[in-house]
């Protein structure tokens, strides 16, 4: 199919038309016809083709969701294994009381669809109602999302990690709070003059993180702001909270360099790697293991072995699509070959669905992260007689590399003049402490044996 512009004459003037032109075969000979007639082109602004191209995009991803984004039955069958460990984490039992037996089954579900399939980009009621966990609307999961960053809630779950996680004998262990600058990333959709929406906008919104970690790494709360100058305020709040259940030392990481005083805890700024104060024997050193992203040359190499691996499997695709290949076994033969041949083993997950005659495939996003990191270690200064207490904090793992970059979960844009309210900081909030839960379940499961990785 293609656009022509016809040019017609009337009463001395001349016209010129946008029509849709499309190909055809008839007894043997190439012929065409009119699709569709998109009238003057006086009347095609700018503004009416962004629409257009907006209009023919949605088009196109409803016609091809079944097959890009079906979910691999593998999936329906580990919710139920999901489920049981978020019973024996307390998860369920601290949130229960709050949200009730409705909206704690929707909170559920939006955790489930976070850890099984994170990286869909179809709005979460559609894929929480195509993994067979919950249908509800769009603005009970932006309720559920908001509850969740709330102080209640928050509470709640602070106890369950101090003391499930971390256990009643280790409430005199050192709790590190870690200051770091994230970005949250959603979307929204720009609007013309009659209010006809038209092509996505990307939103980005800088946020400070202030996280506590116990002595083992884990993640156990936050707090969050917009701007740097109210970080302290950030790691007093925590300090104060975590004082009510513990009575250990705690260590704030300050990577931003915001912290100037402090009162009750000690402050740790990162020693540069040619500063003439570095010792390693200096008992006031402490080290900690961090992830930082590999070279862009080998991101790229991981980038081309996927793109290959696309390509491959894009040809099997339109194989299956035309019947020229219909026994699964050699679906998954040539399947599994292309991705062992591209070294991308672990990275792609396939599914091939015999009834439709349809052939899926998606990137591990997650895995595919933690690919594009590396392990190093950091030093850390602290200020403030602890000599005995920071031996027991070397080679720290701090775990906070997934939370420099937060994405939206919800995939329900809005309208560009909304997003401000729409990301509210109660949603940003909301989306941190479902990433902390997220990890958590994932931890236990690896504990299991379940595996911590998204299946998509």
């Amino acid at each position: 199919m293609f656009f022509r512009k016809i040019t017609t004459k009337k009463n001395g003037r001349e016209y010129v038309y946008v029509k849709l032109i499309e190909n055809y075969r008839q007894a043997g000979k190439v012929k065409q016809r009119v699709i569709a007639n998109f009238g003057s082109m006086e009347n095609l602004s700018a503004d009416r083709i962004n629409y257009l191209i907006a209009s023919l995009k949605k088009l196109h991803n409803e016609v091809t969701t079944s097959s890009n984004d079906e979910i691999p039955l593998e999936l329906l069958t580990k919710a139920n294994d999901i489920k049981d460990v978020i019973k024996n984490c307390q998860i369920k039992r601290s949130m229960l009381p709050i949200f009730g037996e409705t909206m704690y089954e929707i909170a559920e579900a939006m955790l489930l669809k976070a850890i099984m399939a994170g990286e869909v980009k179809k709005p979460v009621q559609e894929v929480c109602k195509d993994l067979g966990l919950v249908e509800s609307t769009s603005l009970q999961f932006y309720n559920i999302m908001k509850r969740l960053g709330q102080s209640d809630v928050k509470e709640a779950l602070l106890k369950n990690r101090i003391f499930f996680e971390s256990g009643n004998e280790n409430n005199h262990k050192i709790t590190i709070i870690h200051i770091f600058k994230s970005y949250f990333e959603g979307q929204s959709f720009n609007v013309d003059t009659t209010n006809n929406v038209y092509l996505p906008e990307n939103y980005r919104k800088p946020i400070y993180i202030a996280m506590a970690l116990n002595y083992q790494g884990k993640l156990l709360d936050y707090e969050c702001a917009e701007e740097i100058k109210e970080v302290p305020g950030l790691v007093n709040c925590l300090f104060s909270k975590f004082k009510k259940y513990l009575n250990g030392e705690f260590v704030v990481l300050d990577e931003e360099n915001c912290i100037k005083r402090s009162t009750g805890f000690l402050v740790a700024k990162k020693i540069l790697e040619n500063s003439n104060q570095l010792t390693i024997e200096d008992e006031k050193v402490l080290k900690t293991n961090r992830y930082s992203q590999i070279s862009d040359n080998k991101i790229k190499e991981i980038k081309a072995r996927l793109a290959r691996v696309s390509a491959g499997l894009e040809t099997l695709k339109a194989d299956v699509l035309v019947g020229k290949i219909k026994k699964e076994t050699m679906i998954r033969k040539k399947a599994e070959q292309v991705i062992k041949t591209n070294q991308c083993e672990g990275l792609v997950s396939y599914n091939y669905s015999e009834a439709k005659q349809l052939f899926s495939y998606s990137v591990k996003e997650e895995i595919l992260k933690q690919k594009q990191h590396t392990r190093s270690q950091e030093l850390w200064r602290v200020a403030g007689p602890m000599i005995g207490k920071i031996k027991d904090l070397n080679d720290l793992h701090i775990q906070t590399d997934q939370f420099y970059q937060i994405t939206d979960q919800l995939n329900i844009p809005p309208i560009n003049l909304y997003v401000d309210y729409h990301y509210s900081p109660e949603i940003i909030s909301g989306h941190i402490q479902l990433e902390i839960l997220k990890a958590q379940v994932k931890s236990a499961m690896k504990q299991i044996g379940l595996g911590g990785d998204a299946i998509i």
